[in-house]
Order: C-alpha cells, then structure tokens, then sequence
C-alpha cells in the first residue's frame, strides 16, 4: 500500500525553517532585507555590520547622531521588524 503524505510545499518549508539548522540564517539574510528595503538610503549608508543572532539585531551605526536617535526608537523597531517578518522573533536591537 502507498502511504499518501500530501502537505503544501510552503508548510514543509515552514518546518524545516522552525526545526532545522537554515533557521538563523534565514532570518539573518531577512533582516537584512528588510533593513535595507524599508529604512531608508541614509541609515543603510551609515550601517556597517547588520546581523541577527539569539532573538537580538545587532548594528554598527558609523554615525553617532544617527545611532542615538535609532536608540530611542529601537522598540518601535523591534515591533515593524516583527510585523515584517509576521513572527514575534525579535527581541532587542543592540547598537554599536
């Protein structure tokens, strides 16, 4: 007898990506995405490093100016990084 395991392709992918070793760099390469998409050529300018490691964001900021008013909005960061990514991952941004 034939077994019959018929699930959607995105779903596989989805489990593989929740339980796999792809997980953290999956997210990472998305973060990166969505930085360089969605906040604009000046602050994508003045990052050096960007990488996600844990649940935290990690950024080099080359400008001081910049990297402090990025500090006071790093929560509304956090929550648009999660609507993006529609998952509740992100838990801290760390600015360097």
């Amino acid at each position: 007898m034939k077994k019959h395991n018929d699930q959607p392709i995105q779903d596989v992918l989805k489990g593989l990506l929740k339980k796999g070793p792809l997980k953290a760099g999956f997210y990472d390469a998305k973060i990166r995405k969505i930085w360089n998409e969605k906040l604009g050529k000046l602050i994508v300018q003045h990052t050096s490093k960007i990488y996600f490691a844990k649940g935290v964001i990690y950024l080099k900021i080359s400008s001081a100016p910049l990297r402090q008013e990025l500090f006071m909005g790093r929560q509304a960061l956090v929550k648009r990084f999660n609507e993006e990514l529609e998952e509740d991952i992100v838990k801290d941004i760390i600015l360097q």
